[in-house]
């Protein structure tokens, strides 16, 4: 069986990511709400360096954030907590969907560095940990290697909010029951997406359950 696995570890900042950063004397992850294909929705908590900067000054094309609502201020502080949508870095998507990698908040600036906690099948341990050590050149530091064992809670924390939204509302309306009260293109018109788009969602916390189950 294929158990899961917490792999913490500390993740050197790149380019981008420096200038970004660069900005803070403080950062925090709190929560990630939802993943889309393209956007990633999250409560986030920030203090800048510069006592003039401001949360909203990030919107924009730039540092790739489509969205920014103030849900804290501390003024005196110069710290903020401030919920966000932020545009995926396509590659980072891909690498997290091919290894069903999941990101465990919270994700904290340590210096130079994000301490980054990420849940994954042990199958999957080896290939992760050998792709970034490669991208990273050996400046990758892996704090620890867990095993977690496996029980309904741990299967749930395996979907994504996504998957858990969808899957929630397809079975309190019906849609697994026989004959299904609810049609897959009312869930999809409820969600705005395709009716394709659901059926891959629905595929993947399929094969998520069942790998969890039989592996």
């Amino acid at each position: 069986m294929n158990h899961l696995k917490r792999i913490v570890l500390k993740i050197p900042l790149d380019q981008d990511s420096k200038e970004f950063f660069g900005l803070l004397e403080k950062y925090e992850l709190l929560q990630i709400h939802r993943q889309d294909d393209d956007q990633i929705f999250a409560t986030q908590k920030v203090k800048f360096k510069d006592p003039n900067m401001h949360p909203k000054m990030l919107e924009g094309e730039h540092y790739g954030i489509s969205f920014i609502e103030i849900i804290k201020e501390d003024k005196e502080n110069n710290e903020f907590i401030y919920f966000s949508k932020h545009n995926w870095i396509k590659q980072t998507k891909n690498f997290l969907d091919r290894l069903d990698l999941i990101i465990d908040p919270p994700i904290i600036l340590d210096q130079d560095r994000l301490l980054v906690s990420i849940m994954t099948e042990s199958k999957n341990v080896d290939e992760f940990v050998n792709t970034l050590n490669h991208f990273y050149k050996g400046e990758l530091e892996i704090l620890s290697i867990s095993h977690i064992p496996l029980n309904y809670e741990n299967l749930f924390l395996k979907l994504t909010d996504r998957q858990k939204e969808i899957v929630y509302y397809a079975v309190h309306h019906g849609y697994f029951e026989i004959p299904r009260r609810i049609s897959s293109k009312r869930i999809a018109n409820h969600f705005e997406i395709t009716r394709s788009a659901l059926y891959d969602h629905l595929r993947k916390i399929e094969r998520t359950i069942y790998l969890s189950i039989f592996n």
